[in-house]
């Protein structure tokens, strides 16, 4: 397609560390290598890394305050900013339409389920509008949405094409999408900056290994199973360290935070917050867990990968299309903590092994890094604009 294509990416929130966000940049920064296309982006929360990134490689950004449909049905503070930014959101729309008709805008993007206002806006003007669903919602997240999963049914199907990050993502939303709905399974792709290779491994029997899981610490990440195992296979004669990636903060946190303790643990599990040079954290481990319950895709499965880390995850939800057992990492039933018990023992008795998933990971990990994302979600963006 010769003609210029502007695409107004409407994103959720402006953080780099967020995997939505970042997961997005990383299609952008590779989409905009095409002559063809200019980008605009429109953010709702303050600014924060992810806009600065943004803008260093050129990027239009367009901060607007708008409302996002996930709630926490606990808490009231979040119902008055919905309210409020409801109430504002006609000079918001009324002030990106002016936008969208000055730059003569193509397409109309929306990254994750949690926000409408792209949809919104493709109706008032009259552009395709193109959704990319990221997460199940109520089952990964605990996410409550507006209106239901029902209204949210009654957006996709009255958009133009929808594109799911994992098959076990399509298989929840596709059937209750209608003939004649444009959908992709589309993984993911993850910048080159996170290739890690190691030069060593940690093949002495006699040292302790380190396992490392990360991520936002609540309950559907699954760290307590994680703590739970590996103090299981310490007392079958392992010798493993767990450390804990992720924010310390949270009932969830409070409540595995309180296990460690009341277990005696604080030398076999450690909590080391929140991190940002995630590449040179993963250096110091040589496993990496995830123990999710449903995960829509798994960027921190690749990301593992990447860093030579030898994976085990949960065999369910996008976890499972990503780790093939017993080759490119070890997959355990969900939530079952004496098999993830097993699992860590193996890797601590057989070195040889834990080295040679580290290197069949980072191998198939390689191909995320390609920018194959970014190439099929710019051919899906001319197809339908």
């Amino acid at each position: 397609m010769d003609e210029k294509v502007k695409i107004l990416f409407c994103l959720h929130y402006s953080d780099l560390n967020n995997g939505g966000i970042r997961s997005m940049i990383d299609v952008i920064e590779n989409i905009i290598k095409n002559d063809n296309v200019t980008v605009y982006i429109v953010y709702p929360t303050r600014k924060n890394t992810a806009i600065d990134y943004l803008e260093k490689l050129g990027v239009k950004t367009i901060f607007l305050p708008f409302y996002k449909l996930n709630y926490n049905k606990t808490g009231r503070k979040g119902t008055w900013k919905y309210i409020i930014k409801r109430i504002m959101s006609p000079f918001l729309f009324y002030k990106l339409r002016q936008i969208v008709k000055k730059e003569e805008i193509n397409v109309i993007y929306s990254n994750t389920i949690v926000i409408d206002y792209g949809f919104i806006l493709s109706k008032m003007t009259g552009l395709p509008h193109i959704w990319h669903i990221r997460e199940f919602g109520k089952e990964d997240h605990g996410i409550l949405l507006r209106g239901g999963e029902e209204t949210l049914y009654q957006k996709l199907n009255n958009s133009k094409g929808i594109i799911y990050i994992s098959k076990a993502i399509e298989k929840k939303y596709a059937p209750h999408i209608r003939n004649g709905i444009f959908q992709e399974v589309i993984y993911d792709d993850i910048s080159k900056t996170f290739i890690n290779k190691k030069t060593e491994f940690n093949i002495d029997p006699d040292n302790l290994l380190k396992a490392t899981i990360v991520g936002a610490i609540q309950e559907g990440k699954g760290q307590l199973v994680a703590i739970k195992a590996v103090e299981k296979a310490n007392k079958l004669g392992a010798k493993i360290e767990l450390h804990i990636c992720g924010e310390k903060t949270g009932a969830y946190y409070n409540k595995i935070n309180n296990y460690v303790k009341d277990h005696n643990l604080s030398d076999q599990v450690y909590f080391d917050g929140f991190k940002t040079k995630m590449n040179e954290y993963r250096s110091d481990m040589d496993i990496g867990i995830v123990a999710s319950r449903s995960e829509a895709f798994g960027r921190v499965t690749i990301e593992g990968m990447l860093s030579n880390l030898a994976m085990i995850g949960a065999d369910s939800a996008g976890t499972s299309e990503l780790i093939t057992d017993n080759v490119t990492g070890l997959l355990y039933k969900n939530g079952d903590i004496d098999e993830l018990a097993e699992k860590l023992v193996y890797l601590y008795k057989d070195r040889q092994k834990l080295k040679e998933l580290a290197i069949n990971g980072f191998d198939f990990a390689k191909k995320f890094t390609k920018g194959n994302a970014a190439d099929e979600i710019y051919d899906v963006i001319t197809k339908l604009s």
